[in-house]
This record gives C-alpha cells, sequence and structure tokens, in this order.
C-alpha cells in the first residue's frame, strides 16, 4: 500500500512559509476585527535584524510642546518636536511534525494546501495565546502598566455585567473613550446578555439580498470567543465541598481557569467558584502592532528525513512582533535558562512592560464581571 510520504508533497519551504502566514492572518479573530496591524517600519526593522539580534528600537513623535504666543512685532518663540522610541521584542517561535501523523489525516487532498491548512490553524491558537498573555500583563490589577483601565465589580453589590459599569469601564480613558470600538467577550457573557435583552441587532444592507444583523453592546461591535479569561475555580482543601483532586489529566484544563497558588497533580485542590469571573475586553483599532518578519540567518520552514527510522519531518518556524501600542518591553526581563526569546509566561508578566504614553491614548480596557 502506497503511504503518503513528505517527500511525495513536494513541500518548497520559501512558499510554505508564507501559506502558513498568510493563512494565519486571515484566520486570526483578533487582527481581521482590526485591533492589529502591519507596521512597515517595523517589518523592515524585523529584516534587518543580525543574527543573534533580539530587540528592535522603534522612534515615534512626542505631542508637540510649549504655550503659544500673542501676535506682537517680537519673534515668535520656537519650541522643537522631540522624539522618544519604544523596545519591541522579537518571539521565535518554532515546531516540528512527523509524517506518519500528518499523512493520516491529509489522505488523498491536495498536499500542499492541506499541510499549509493545518499548520495555519495550530499557529493561530498559538497567536491568539499571545494576545492573551500580553493583555493578561499589562492589565494586570496589581502590577499591570496599564492596571487603570481596569473595572473590577466582583466585589460590588451588582457583579454581572451592566450598562453602568460598561460606562464606568468606557470612562477609563476619560475623553478618548471614542477609541474603543470593539468588545471581546466569551460566549458565556454573550448568553447572559442575550437573556436580559441588552444585544442590540441593526440590520445590513448586502447586496446578494440575504438578511443580515450586526450586533453590538452598547455601540460596541461583539467578538464572541471563548479563549477570554474565565476564572472558574478556586484554592480549596480535600475536605471542602466540592473539591477536585488535580491529577494529570485535568491539570492542564483546570490552569486554564484558575487563579492561585501554582497547582501540583496529586497534591492540591481546588473547588468552584460561587460565581466564576469573566474579562471582557474593550478594545480599539490598531491596539497592536503585528508583523512577521526573516530576520538574516532566519529559517522559516525545513524538512527532514530519517532514512534509517523511515521518517519525515517538517519544522516550521515563525519570527514575529506582537506588541502592543504605547508600551516599551524590558530588555532586562529574567529569561528563563536556554531561553532568548520571551515565552507566553514572560509575556504575561507585568514587569516586562513599561507603559511610554500617557495611559488615555492606550484603546484598551477589561471589565472583571461575573454572569449570576
Amino acid at each position: 500500500m502506497a503511504e503518503t510520504m513528505y517527500k511525495n508533497m513536494q513541500v518548497v519551504p520559501e512558499k510554505f512559509s508564507q501559506y502558513t502566514i498568510e493563512r494565519t492572518t486571515e484566520l486570526n479573530t483578533l487582527v481581521n476585527n482590526g485591533i492589529a496591524a502591519s507596521d512597515g517600519i517595523v517589518a523592515e526593522l524585523i529584516n534587518g535584524t543580525p543574527n543573534g539580534g533580539r530587540f528592535i528600537t522603534v522612534p515615534f513623535y512626542n505631542p508637540l510642546d510649549g504655550d503659544d504666543d500673542v501676535f506682537s512685532e517680537n519673534d515668535v518663540s520656537v519650541s522643537d518636536v522631540a522624539t522618544s522610541a519604544y523596545t519591541a521584542t522579537l518571539l521565535m517561535r518554532q515546531k516540528a511534525w512527523g509524517t506518519t501523523d500528518l499523512a493520516q489525516v491529509l489522505g488523498g487532498s491536495d498536499p500542499m494546501s492541506a499541510v499549509g491548512n493545518l499548520v495555519a490553524d495550530w499557529w493561530l491558537t498559538k497567536e491568539q495565546n499571545i494576545y492573551l498573555s500580553i493583555l493578561k500583563g499589562i492589565l494586570d490589577p496589581t502590577d499591570g502598566a496599564l492596571k487603570a483601565h481596569i473595572n473590577d465589580v466582583t466585589s460590588d453589590t451588582i457583579k454581572t455585567i451592566t450598562t453602568g459599569n460598561t460606562l464606568d469601564t468606557k470612562q477609563l480613558l476619560g475623553d478618548h473613550y471614542k477609541n474603543l470600538g470593539m468588545v471581546f467577550m466569551h460566549s458565556a457573557t454573550y448568553t447572559y446578555l442575550q437573556k436580559n435583552t441588552m444585544i442590540t441587532r441593526t440590520p445590513v444592507f448586502d447586496p446578494n439580498g440575504n438578511q443580515v444583523e450586526l450586533e453590538s453592546f452598547l455601540g460596541y461591535k461583539i467578538i464572541i470567543d471563548d479563549s477570554m479569561p474565565c476564572v472558574m475555580y478556586e484554592s480549596a482543601t480535600s475536605s471542602e465541598s466540592e473539591a477536585i483532586a488535580i491529577t494529570t489529566e485535568n491539570i492542564t484544563e483546570i490552569n486554564k481557569h484558575y487563579s492561585g497558588d501554582a497547582l501540583v497533580a496529586g497534591k492540591s485542590y481546588v473547588k468552584k467558584k460561587t460565581n466564576a469571573v469573566y474579562d471582557t475586553y474593550f478594545l480599539g483599532n490598531n491596539a497592536f502592532i503585528r508583523q512577521d518578519g526573516s530576520p538574516q540567518g532566519f529559517v522559516g520552514t525545513e524538512t527532514d528525513r530519517d532514512k534509517l527510522g523511515a521518517k519525515d519531518y517538517l519544522i516550521n518556524r515563525r519570527c514575529m512582533v506582537i506588541h502592543p501600542r504605547g508600551f516599551s518591553w524590558n530588555v532586562n526581563a529574567k529569561y528563563p535558562s536556554g531561553i532568548y526569546y520571551p515565552n507566553n509566561t514572560m509575556l504575561a508578566t507585568p514587569s516586562n512592560w513599561n507603559l511610554v504614553i500617557d495611559h488615555k491614548k492606550v484603546p484598551i480596557a477589561c471589565l472583571k464581571h461575573t454572569i449570576e
């Protein structure tokens, strides 16, 4: 029986890398809704990074300063145009796949497209995790550089998402509140708003004659994504009601919805919260820079074959910048041993981000709430 092997798939490394990047961008929910945009200057800086480079420095102009002069015969005072710069870190990620697993999935379809779609879908999930890790770091309620943009109502009398506390959230940006245009929420939050008739549906013209409606919440375009943070568990002892033993099978899933001391399989216990806590993000256009690149010496895609083991491999690497506008990466951040580019844990560490502009100009805000 003939087997589908990578050597038969005609994977052209350069074309495969470009296909994967384009496909990932096409599918990316956050990018497609306008919160992230490419940047030509960043692209040039990435591609100009020499071997071993880790950071890029991007200049920007400060707001004009100085007082106006009253018209007279005296010379007009002259002020300079000052510049500043922020530092962005390169994100270098890689993954390898073995032939046997992918060959079973691919079947007899077009190999190039099929492999590209599978890899792009996989990268898409990882990229979404990068955005969420960054948001977690800059919006940390204790040490986050953007903690002033968090409205936590979980200790208030009214803990659920409401019109009132949503308006309070946008007011955290002061007179720049209009820069917020989208709301990213968990499907459970969306359903809660539906039940309480808080969703507005506006008919949109469709030249094909189909009935199309744009859903919004207080004027914000709604994007539903269950990767939005949700804390559903809390620490407990084994004797407490609803305690759950942590095992190697459930620790990964519970960690996604847990905030507390580190969980250890076989030793720790958690229990469900009375009210799960949801993070609902309000974001504006171009809140992030998202740029792929290829520094000197970087190889995006490679294939390999172990002849003795009759195994084929596909190695795919990504070099990109995903950076929140208005922030600078801490070049003195502490990296794990043997790691030279940040992982998601580092991106979620508050001390690794510094705010370099007026916080009101950053179109990012968070409402922490329950739905019960």
